[in-house]
């Protein structure tokens, strides 16, 4: 199975805003929300896969240049590999080739845990990978402004793999800003 590993290194510049109260008891709250990181979405990569590495040391166009280095394989890549390539795409700000991706790691990881047999064992792995494609899937849709995919993505990671942190710290950054929408204050886009 393969390892993953979370990247937080957002696709823009340093935090853009702080967070300004609606009340003291969300200026505290958000305070310490935006103070953690909690408001940050976080993609998720598999550092063993091609382009892992690079993806991980913040090496995004290198990871791409070694993802599509074989083009005539293009229709039979993994699902970890069009993962690593949602991650790298978005975070270089190439929403069409990201989008492709992500939308492609989520059918890869769902054919790949669909033709797994039960007796094999590795059920929960699988939908763990399904897991990552809709969750990394999510924070590109959040990052393209469609609050409504982001949610629809998150909630199906959730559903697939409750515990992950991964989801868990997705869920968290789209509650923090749903909240700080809600009551009318500025949120960072990351």
């Amino acid at each position: 199975m393969s390892s993953f590993s979370c990247n937080t290194r957002r696709a823009n510049s340093p935090m853009r805003s702080r967070a300004f109260g609606a009340g003291i008891a969300l200026m505290l709250l958000s305070g310490a929300a935006l103070a953690d990181g909690a408001h940050r979405f976080v993609f998720t990569a598999y550092s063993d896969a091609a382009g892992g590495r690079d993806i991980v040391a913040g090496r995004y166009r290198a990871a791409i240049e070694k993802l599509n280095r074989y083009p005539h394989i293009m229709d039979t890549r993994s699902s970890a590999t069009n993962t690593n390539l949602c991650v790298a795409y978005a975070m270089t700000l190439q929403w069409r080739s990201a989008h492709a991706a992500c939308d492609a790691a989520v059918s890869e990881a769902r054919e790949q845990r669909d033709a797994t047999p039960a007796w094999w064992g590795a059920i929960p792995a699988s939908a763990d990978a399904v897991a990552v494609a809709y969750a990394n899937r999510a924070v590109m849709h959040w990052l393209l402004h469609d609050e409504a995919a982001a949610r629809k993505d998150l909630a199906r990671a959730q559903e697939l793999s409750p515990r992950a942190r991964f989801v868990a710290r997705n869920l968290a950054a789209l509650k923090m800003h749903t909240m700080l929408a809600q009551a009318g204050t500025p949120t960072p886009r990351s």
